[in-house]
């Protein structure tokens, strides 16, 4: 997925897509077979607490559930679905495997039976993102095919899963689409026309940013390689393709540190700024610093090492979401947080 080596032979005959990306792959040092799958794996169990605290205040601001449900009643998610389908790419075993494997492998490892569809839009940048709750498409830009390696690749696609994991799309889809939801809102004769107050835009625009957090947790337990999760984000940060492997993560760690105490009240003023400049940079070094304190605690490599057996039978949990404490089928309450107990079903497969 890298830029392709200039050749001393020029071949006259045009590659088609899917040849391009297939040479685009450089071969890979690292033994994909020997990953780690997470059957029985829970959200929870890796969600940022940023993310979750965010999360908590939007859903406690006035209006969101209202207009989230207007939000999909009046189409936003059938627009977005027919942009995005009817202009871009699609990624099938026929038009470019690479990138369909790729998507395989990350949905294998983090136990998804269901894959989203996979697209492919124009951009010359190193993005993505997600759209549709009932139809789940990922789309990812023709710039992160060009400058990310395969393992990288894995990264960048479990990041897309973990949203859809902790069930990110359709507030992700109304903070993106801001503009487009405010107008909605605002022509409707329904009464609700001033509910998308600033408060409520704040509030869903702060949790957005944080769950980019969560997103890189997912990404990481995707990959299973810290050194690609950092060498991602210096890619997604800016840095020139022709200075690729000339900065370290150490370097990039250094820098991160400064971020080390941040807090998530920090982020306020940051979030207000941004939104008013309607700025949608992607903070990699607080990311980064999020991520390598993860890895630090030892938080990712408890997931790693946690027996998940298949065929294992539903573990008994906490019914507080923020709480993945397990518990013995004899007990009441959690040990953890105090909340009741009660057996919950199998995790969401995809």
């Amino acid at each position: 997925m890298r830029s392709i080596a200039p050749s001393a032979e020029i071949n006259s005959e045009p590659l088609d897509m899917g040849q391009l990306v297939s040479a685009c792959f450089p071969p890979t040092t690292s033994n994909l077979f020997l990953m780690k799958a997470f059957p029985y794996l829970y959200a929870a169990e890796y969600e940022h607490p940023f993310d979750r605290q965010a999360l908590d205040r939007l859903e406690n601001t006035r209006g969101i559930r209202l207009v989230s449900k207007k939000v999909l009643d009046h189409g936003l998610e059938k627009y977005l679905l027919m942009r995005h389908t009817g202009d871009n790419l699609q990624i099938t075993p026929q038009t470019i495997p690479e990138l369909y494997m790729a998507l395989e492998k990350a949905c294998e490892l983090l136990a998804m039976k269901a894959l989203p569809e996979l697209f492919l839009f124009l951009d010359d940048k190193i993005k993505s993102f997600t759209i549709g709750e009932s139809r789940q498409v990922i789309a990812i830009s023709s710039g992160a095919v060009e400058l990310l390696n395969e393992e990288e690749m894995l990264f960048f696609l479990g990041r897309e899963l973990g949203h859809i994991r902790s069930n990110h799309v359709l507030y992700h889809m109304m903070a993106t689409s801001i503009r487009a939801v405010s107008q909605l809102i605002g022509e409707m004769s329904l009464g609700i026309g001033n509910l998308l107050s600033m408060p409520l835009r704040m509030a869903l625009l702060h949790w957005h940013r944080m769950s980019e957090f969560t997103a890189d947790r997912a990404g990481l337990l995707t990959c299973q390689n810290p050194e690609v999760a950092m060498s991602t984000l210096i890619k997604i940060s800016g840095l020139p393709a022709r200075y690729y492997g000339r900065v370290s993560s150490a370097e990039f760690r250094r820098q991160a540190r400064a971020f080390d105490d941040i807090q998530e009240s920090h982020f306020d003023k940051f979030i207000r700024f941004a939104a008013k400049h309607e700025s949608d940079q992607p903070f990699t070094i607080i990311r980064a610093s999020q991520l390598f304190q993860w890895i630090e605690a030892g938080d990712y490599e408890r997931i790693l090492e946690k027996d998940r057996l298949e065929g294992m039978p539903p573990d008994f949990h906490c019914t507080n979401r923020n709480c993945p404490f397990p518990f013995e089928e004899e007990e009441s309450y959690c040990r953890e947080c105090g909340m009741e107990l009660s057996r919950l079903r199998q995790p969401a497969q995809g």
